[in-house]
C-alpha cells in the first residue's frame, strides 16, 4: 500500500510536462512551422522519458537487475534526454527570434512623431 501511495504521489510531477506537450500540440495544430514541430517532438520525447525515469525502479526492483545494468539503462535514456531538451531548446529559440524580428518590423512600419 504504502508503495502504491508513494507512486501516485510520484506522479503529480507529470503534470506539468503534459501541460507543456499539449501547449506544444496546440501550436503545431495552429500553425505547423518547424518551430512547431521542434518544440512537440521534444516536449513530447521528455514526457515519455519523464515517464521511463518514473517508472526505472519499479521496473527494476522487480527483475533484480544489477547496478552496472541499471546505471547503463540511465545514460541511454540521459542521452536521449538531452536530445529531447535540445530539440525543445531550438524550437523555443526559433520561435524567440521570429516573434522579436516580427516585433521590429512592425514598429518600424509607424511614422515617427513630429511632436
Amino acid at each position: 500500500m504504502n508503495s502504491i501511495l508513494s507512486t501516485l504521489l510520484s506522479l503529480t510531477s507529470i503534470i506539468s510536462p503534459v501541460i507543456v506537450l499539449g501547449t506544444c500540440c496546440y501550436f503545431l495544430a495552429k500553425k505547423s512551422c518547424i518551430e512547431a514541430i521542434l518544440m512537440t517532438i521534444g516536449a513530447g520525447m521528455g514526457l515519455i522519458i519523464h515517464l521511463l525515469y518514473l517508472l526505472m525502479p519499479i521496473l527494476t526492483s522487480y527483475k533484480n537487475i544489477p547496478y552496472t545494468d541499471i546505471s547503463k539503462y540511465y545514460t541511454v535514456i540521459g542521452i536521449f534526454n538531452l536530445i529531447a531538451s535540445l530539440c525543445f531548446a531550438i524550437g523555443f529559440l526559433i520561435l524567440i527570434i521570429n516573434t522579436v524580428k516580427k516585433n521590429t518590423v512592425t514598429y518600424d512600419q509607424f511614422p515617427k512623431s513630429i511632436d
